[in-house]
């Protein structure tokens, strides 16, 4: 898997591996609640917000971004691997990626947030490093503080 920095004509490609996780996932879409999917080039212009694609060949098979929330934190979002490519070790080459690129921005800390009912999810976060800070009706809250 090559992972790159998303580029504005894969953005429709991509949005559509992370509504095929939440079909799997929810069995139905409320694009409502995903409007920085809308137009990802737009939301991730590679300032403050950076979304990478993992391609095979000209296909995107995996998807992952970090948001700066403030100051040394960013959050990590929008990580989907799709269905036929799973345990394969792409997430986690991924999630690698996307704390190697906070840290060379000045990361200090990372977040994230998962469904509380996704306990392979759960699982995927606390195997790599995160520690559970808290939850909510929906969702788990993890934290990584990355060294110096």
């Amino acid at each position: 898997m090559i992972i790159t920095p998303i580029e504005k004509h894969q953005s429709e490609q991509a949005k559509n591996v992370i509504l095929s996780g939440f079909l799997e996932r929810f069995g139905f879409i409320d694009h409502s609640l995903n409007p920085d999917i809308h137009d990802i080039s737009l939301e991730y212009d590679g300032t403050q917000h950076h979304f990478f694609v993992g391609r095979e060949k000209d296909e995107i098979i995996c998807t992952g971004a970090i948001r700066r929330e403030s100051g040394h934190t960013y959050q990590i979002v929008r990580m989907s691997v799709l269905s036929p490519y799973r345990k394969r070790g792409l997430g986690r080459i991924m999630l690698q990626h996307l704390e190697e690129k906070a840290h060379s921005l000045g990361a200090r800390r990372l977040i994230l947030e998962t469904n509380k009912r996704w306990a392979d999810a759960i699982r995927f976060y606390q195997n790599n490093g995160f520690t559970y800070m808290e939850e909510d009706e929906v969702s788990c809250y993890f934290e990584k503080e990355i060294p110096l």
